[in-house]
């Protein structure tokens, strides 16, 4: 019989190291299959930055792209989905030179189509009956927010002909060819308009070099349509926001009614995911009798089958494996069967293949990590809900990671210290997946509180649009909401709370901090934002609308912004900070530049506060490389165990 060792929280020996949760670790995406041949691939990331591509075989798998070249693309700065498969099962892609290429994966032969250095290429779909393959371009001859130029196009593979087939919107997203490569689709919007809301779905038939018969199918109301898709049987697919939630719609081929995909008993569900990453697959029809959908319920997905006709439904995944698919992580691979990549509550993110015929099956393809958490040692996530004390009074969640190691306990009567972590975006969410970084800090005698403070998604639109006109406020104070409430009700230590975030989290940790600072003993900021209208002046073009978005409440006029804009800037209320506040920032960040690290430092520092900054100079925006994200892991720990033990 072991006998648990007596220790405070924060003082508990843990076997997860901050290498083993760098090294040897990668990023998995962008599963695709051939309908023609049935070959899978998928993207991962190299130990260099890069990214491969992989083929999956019957007994494992191979990387297919040689090592000189990185399959990436910088659409819209974030970048768009990143491959595509050609019907004679070549792969076309945009390499880091923004080049297209065209892979052999049997030969790793490659082949440059076409390059500019002043065009960017994502999104390729191929039409699996002739030479044309769809794209998104973009045109940086003009290099500024209102020069850059939005397109799609369609490249001939055998003639590298680049032909603009559209060119009247300022954004596009997600062209594809219908199987039988008689029409297209697309979503595309204009200034001042947001994706989010305001996306607008549309075919056309496709006659080998130019189309014809453009059609509105969807998003005329600002209906927050998403993720169109043609199913195997020529029918479209696409998610649309009915009331507060996105549901799953399908117009029949050649038919001009549109039927709701029912699934019953799941009316608070989110399907489709519209993000600023371009390309997001959470859902793939495999027959015209059954599609495989990752709906996400108040941040938690679950892994469904939907029977077309019947509307009725049945659980093909687990929660220990897959209670957070995001972005580029599902497709058909046959009939009865898909890939998805995903995490679970006590599993790190997956590549997984579904069988979903007789009794599901879910067989693990290829893991992100080499190093598996021991699930002894693992804390599952609980999804938290409270009610607002103060105005207005809202709804707010969250997901929960209490201290857990089968070695040790804390003293009677002791309160885990918390660590309370900001989502970027700020539109995005947090999910239950399995988080390597949690259960470093869990497994040591932390609380970790993944909080998804109003404007996030996947909670509806009503929750996603409060952040309105409210970025710096509402979002704060659902932090200190949050914080109060579990100090309140005796589930963490009061006065041992910390705060910490990236990018757009970085801002609600900054936020947070000058407006709540007898809430947090700590803090830690990576690539936040300090400076809004600074920000603002130096985004890029998919982004030049936002922050009116977040600043500005309906009826407000615009000459108000830049007051606005000041007054929600921590950097201009850095002396409010009480908390010792902790700042990573890359040199190369483009996004927040690091001089809004640099002058925030010099803020606090000139208020007598407690600061330090630390900056990685080969980072940009987050840090990604293996030594920068173990010395952000290492230092966060450090500030924590000063701060909040």
């Amino acid at each position: 019989m072991s006998t648990r060792k007596i220790a405070p929280y924060g003082d508990w020996e843990s076997p997860i190291s901050a290498e083993s949760i760098v090294s040897k670790t990668r990023r998995l995406s962008a599963p695709r299959a051939s309908p023609k041949s049935g070959r899978a691939f998928y993207a991962e990331s190299r130990e260099n930055g890069g990214t491969t591509i992989m083929e999956i075989l019957k007994d494992g798998i191979k990387e297919v792209l040689p090592d000189e070249y990185s399959c990436k693309n910088g659409v819209y700065e974030y970048g768009g989905a990143l491959y595509a498969i050609l019907p004679d099962d070549r792969i076309i892609f945009s390499n880091k030179d923004s080049a297209v290429y065209i892979l052999n994966p049997d030969s790793k032969e490659v082949t440059k189509l076409t390059g500019d250095s002043k065009l960017r290429y994502s999104n390729f779909e191929a039409n699996l009956e002739s030479p044309w393959v769809l794209a998104n371009q973009e045109d940086h001859e003009i290099d500024t927010p209102e020069g850059i130029r939005n397109y799609i196009v369609a490249i001939n593979i055998e003639t590298a002909e680049v032909k603009r087939i559209l060119d009247t919107a300022d954004f596009y997203y997600e062209p594809s060819f219908n199987p039988d490569g008689t029409k297209l689709t697309w979503l595309e919007w204009n200034h001042p308009e947001l994706p989010f809301d305001a996306a607008r779905l549309y075919t056309a038939s496709w006659h080998g070099d130019s189309i014809s018969d453009v059609r509105l199918i969807a998003g005329k109301d600002r209906e927050g349509v998403a993720e169109p898709r043609w199913g195997p049987d020529g029918s479209l697919f696409f998610g649309k926001e009915i009331g507060q939630y996105r549901r799953l719609f399908r117009l029949l081929p050649n038919g001009d009614e549109q039927r709701e995909v029912k699934a019953d008993g799941l009316d608070n569900a989110e399907f489709g995911g519209l993000r600023w990453f371009q390309g997001s697959h959470t859902y793939a029809p495999l027959s015209d009798q059954h599609l495989i959908a990752c709906p996400v319920i108040l941040g938690q997905t679950r892994v469904i089958l939907i029977d077309l006709e019947s509307g009725s439904w049945e659980d093909v995944g687990d929660s220990e494996r897959l209670s957070e698919v995001m972005l580029d992580s599902v497709a058909r691979l046959s009939d009865t069967s898909a890939l998805i990549v995903g995490a679970g509550e006590t599993t790190a993110k997956a590549l997984y293949r579904i069988n979903v015929e007789g009794s599901s099956k879910i067989t693990q393809v290829r893991g992100s990590t080499n190093d598996v958490i021991p699930g002894k040692f693992c804390s599952k996530p609980i999804l938290k809900s409270i009610r607002s004390k103060g105005e207005p009074e809202r709804e707010l969640y969250g997901f929960l990671w209490l201290p857990h190691n089968p070695n040790y306990q804390a003293p009677e009567g002791h309160l885990p210290p918390l660590i309370m972590t900001s989502h970027g975006g700020p539109t995005s969410y947090t999910g239950p997946g399995l988080e390597p970084r949690t259960q470093y800090f869990t497994s040591r005698g932390y609380a970790v509180l993944a909080f998804n403070y109003k404007g996030s998604c996947a909670h509806g639109r009503a929750y996603r649009e409060a952040l309105w006109g409210n970025w710096g406020l509402v979002d704060s104070d659902d932090a200190a909401e949050f914080a109060e409430n579990l100090t309140a009700t005796g589930q963490v230590r009061s006065g041992g709370v910390g705060i910490t975030g990236v990018s757009a989290g970085g801002y609600n940790t900054l936020r947070s901090l000058t407006r709540h600072p007898e809430t947090f003993a700590g803090g830690v900021c990576l690539s936040g934002v300090s400076d809004i209208k600074r920000l603002d002046d130096s985004t890029h073009k998919l982004e030049s609308d936002y922050t009116d978005h977040l600043v500005l409440a309906p009826g407000v006029d615009k000459s108000e912004k830049d007051r606005i804009c000041r007054e929600r800037s921590p950097l201009f209320e850095a002396h409010k900070i009480t908390a010792p506040l902790l700042l990573l920032h890359g040199v190369l960040d483009k996004i927040t530049p690091l001089d809004q690290a640099q002058e925030m430092a010099a803020a606090i520092e000139k208020a007598g506060g407690e600061v330090e900054l630390i900056i990685a100079q080969d980072e940009g925006h987050g840090f990604s490389q293996p030594k920068n994200v173990k010395l952000w892991l290492e230092e966060e720990e450090k500030w924590w165990r000063k701060t909040l033990l």
